[in-house]
């Protein structure tokens, strides 16, 4: 399968995992309301939301393909073993982990919500959520490093649809029990909960199923001790830090800004927005570029490591640059028709494209960290990446916290675009010091082109939205409004096409070839 049709296939499944995400909050913002069942299920999801989202983006990718690749350089009976071993201590990690959340359950909802412990009541029915829901942690666990398995084997499309698997099964049910009239009954609790739990062993279910189809060989366990299975366990964590910055970010922004009013509601709006384009060509490059790169690392071909990660750059700045554009220039008409209805006034609508517009201009650098990283993971080199990341973070709070008062609300977003800056620029100047990645001809002649041609795109949807102005204000209909939006974004889309055709950067013919499926 060609790289390109890759990064679609996995770009598109995660952006309908990211829409699909977003009718599921609808369904549970209209069913559990905001009352005592709704802070009980949303606290004690909140810790196995942050599992799903971490590990679906390619979290073990990190620790497990690049030894995998090593270890087929030494026999398929090596590569065997550790794969046997590697998932056995999964299965121990994840039974453990699952044990110790069960036990603890009381102390970690006083952590998440400490509120709580006020509503004896809200704060058993927590508890009693989150032992229930915490079973779905294990499954994910296991389910990713099968997923895992099956990147390494260049499987993406089974493993790009499984995140479907959640919101596939959530949204009938939610649909059921608004039908049935249960809107914040406690029930509803109960059957979500169970529901996610459910969704949980389907996945894994089905994710096994692939690894079986693809003649995987993980059974009979092995037990024995592996010093590469050690070095793997070691990696988990780091690497879950590396594939989660971008969401501890957010948690950061959140926290920090909690002080202003109505602030930790907007940059929720926002970033639910934001995470569209962004699951689109991140995450498909995260999950997709770091098997790539291991499996040319493996074979010596360090000249194919490096077109890899030039045609990922590419591929990432084509479609993220026009998409940052869009997305500062119509942050508000946006935010007007997805959010402001019933109790969504027009100041929160303005402070959220504002803080829309802000995580925007992070876009292309959360993109290029997704590109540079897989140089430093596939070869098993994770202290630079860390120490990037960290400086991030420390940017992020620094930034926010010296122009929270001047900036208001918008100081945390930019902290966060800030943050992804600085982690990419880091990761950058590290690869050059190292020699181990560097633009080819193909992309130093095409990046310029591809800002010139995003430039063009960001000036007609400026001048197509000043056109369509009065079919987008807030008293207009709304199915006129959405319409006047769609052409302005479909208009965009156009332009951008046809200007990165012209410019020889997107070859449509060439494009539509390689969605064929070539030799893996």
């Amino acid at each position: 399968m060609s790289l390109v049709r890759s990064y679609t296939l996995v770009g598109s499944a995660t952006l309908a995992s990211r829409l699909t995400g977003f009718v599921r909050d609808i369904l549970i913002a209209a069913v559990l309301g905001s009352g005592r069942v709704a802070d009980a299920y949303l606290a004690a999801f909140l810790l196995p939301n942050l599992f799903r989202r971490v590990l679906s983006e390619g979290a073990f990718n990190a620790a497990f393909v690049p030894i995998l690749s090593r270890r087929r350089t030494e026999g398929d009976a090596s590569a065997r073993d550790f794969v046997r071993a590697a998932f056995a201590a999964i299965l121990a990690l994840a039974f453990g982990l699952v044990l110790v959340a069960e036990l603890s359950m009381p102390g970690i909802i006083k952590v998440i919500a400490p509120g709580f412990v006020a509503d004896p009541e809200k704060f058993a029915q927590a508890v009693l959520f989150g032992r229930i829901a915490f079973g779905f942690v294990g499954a994910v666990i296991v389910s990713a490093f099968l997923a895992s398995l099956l990147n390494a084997v260049g499987r993406y499309a089974l493993v790009a649809m499984a995140p479907l698997i959640l919101n596939g099964l959530l949204i009938p049910v939610l649909l059921a029990l608004f039908v049935l009239g249960w809107q914040g009954d406690v029930r509803v609790g109960w059957v979500l909960v169970f529901s996610v739990l459910a969704a949980g062993f389907l996945q894994l279910a089905y994710v096994a199923y692939g690894v079986r189809r693809a003649g995987i060989v993980i059974w009979p366990l092995r037990w024995e001790a592996d010093r590469d299975v050690r070095l793997m366990i070691a990696m988990v964590l780091p690497a879950v830090v590396l594939a989660g910055a971008g969401h501890f970010n957010m948690v950061v922004a959140a926290q920090l800004s909690s002080a202003l009013p109505s602030a930790v509601s907007w940059i929720y709006y926002a970033d639910r927005i934001f995470q569209l384009p962004l699951g689109f060509v991140a995450a498909a490059i995260g999950v997709v570029l770091l098997p790539e790169v291991s499996r040319a690392i493996r074979d010596g071909d360090h000249p194919r490591a490096d077109d890899a990660s030039n045609r990922a750059l590419e591929f990432g700045m084509l479609l993220v640059l026009p998409a940052m554009l869009a997305l500062v220039i119509l942050a508000r008409p946006i935010i007007d028709i997805i959010y402001r209805h019933g109790a969504f006034t027009a100041s929160d609508s303005a402070a959220v494209a504002d803080m829309l517009s802000a995580l925007a201009l992070g876009l292309p650098g959360f993109v290029l960290v997704k590109v540079f990283l897989p140089a430093f993971l596939a070869r098993e080199s994770l202290r630079l990446p860390l120490l990037a990341a960290l400086a991030g973070v420390v940017a992020n709070i620094a930034f926010t916290l010296a122009l929270v008062g001047r900036l208001g609300p918008v100081a945390a977003p930019l902290g966060v675009a800030t943050s992804a800056w600085v982690n990419a620029l880091l990761l950058g100047i590290g690869l050059k010091m190292r020699g181990v990645f560097r633009l080819d001809g193909r992309a130093t002649r095409s990046l310029p082109l591809i800002v010139v041609a995003a430039a063009l795109t960001g000036a007609v949807t400026y001048a197509n939205l000043v056109l369509f102005e009065p079919w987008l204000a807030p008293d207009r209909a709304l199915a006129l409004r959405t319409g006047a939006l769609a052409l302005v974004c479909l208009s965009g889309v156009g332009v951008h096409a046809v200007a990165s055709h012209l410019f020889g950067i997107a070859d449509l013919g060439g494009l539509r070839r390689a969605f064929g499926r070539t030799g893996a």
